[in-house]
């Protein structure tokens, strides 16, 4: 007997609702039933392009289906359509033993790396470096996967001698950023480039006159819309993964580019390097 296929719950919702919404909302409605996987990998503002029209109609498309918004669209598809192995890594699959998980996560990241070196742009981590060097304060902000990130970025800034601070509360991220200046920069990280808070957070600085840099996979997303200088990873990963690794690596490995290029153009850094090291002696046995 042949295996009966279910089509998922949200893919019918929006056919039955199909006839009650609008021509632009039918085209955003279009585009998720034609490529529903697709859809996983966008931002609000990707799906817009793609279907030729607004993020408020996107975000409306998804309200008239009884969701919160696009993010709510976002889970709830991956729910229905991605299987709980494929919420760990997309490439495992059932029976896979350890070495070919292992050879699979592996090869994942250096594709991830590969792909990030060949689609990136030198000048815009060269740009990154100045700016950070010569600004006066750098605020870095991530949440949730990208916080860990934003921590080594600030640890590294300040073993260079730079005044850097990283804020893992968004209330605090907000009010630290209503002081920012012309002569600070906001180092804002998100895989996705839609996270709300992330983003309120940097309109807040940018309105205070401060350079904000973007950290994000490629493609168009909320964040970098208002960013003055994009920084990509190129990452397979798509959004519904419960923990990215391979976005990760690739953001640390830009990271570690800016900290280098600033490393070697900064007057005093290998002097600061002996004095850190000498004021951390205490702390080891």
């Amino acid at each position: 007997m042949a295996k009966e296929t279910r089509e998922p719950a949200l893919l019918l919702k929006m056919k039955r609702l199909y006839a009650s919404l609008s021509k632009a909302e039918k085209l955003v409605i279009d585009q998720i039933i034609l490529d529903p996987t697709k859809v996983i990998h966008l931002s609000v503002a990707g799906l817009a392009e793609s279907c030729g029209t607004s993020e408020a109609t996107v975000v409306r498309a998804c309200r008239k289906l009884g969701l919160e918004g696009y993010q709510d669209l976002k889970v709830t598809l991956a729910q229905d359509i991605v299987t709980p192995l494929q919420s760990i890594n997309e490439e495992i699959e059932p029976g896979d033993d350890a070495n070919t998980i292992v050879d699979k996560i592996f090869q994942g990241t250096l594709h991830t790396l590969n792909f990030t070196h060949d689609n990136l742009k030198v000048s815009s981590i060269e740009q990154t470096a100045d700016v950070i060097m010569n600004a006066k304060t750098t605020l870095i902000i991530g949440l949730g996967n990208s916080q860990s990130i934003a921590l080594d970025m600030m640890h590294k800034l300040l073993r260079l001698g730079l005044n850097a601070i990283s804020i893992c509360d968004t209330h605090i991220q907000t009010i630290r950023a209503t002081s920012m200046t012309k002569d600070d920069c906001v180092f804002a990280i998100s895989h996705s480039g839609s996270s709300r808070d992330i983003v309120t957070c940097a309109e807040v600085a940018k309105a205070q006159g401060a350079t904000i840099i973007s950290l994000t996979d490629i493609g168009t997303s909320p964040l970098n819309e208002i960013a003055d200088i994009r920084l990509y990873t190129a990452s397979k990963e798509t959004k519904y993964r419960i923990v990215a690794i391979d976005s990760r690596i690739a953001q640390l490995t830009l990271i570690g580019c800016i900290y280098t290029i600033i490393a070697t153009k900064k007057p005093g850094v290998v002097e600061g390097f002996r004095r850190i090291e000498q004021s951390l002696k205490s702390k080891k046995y």
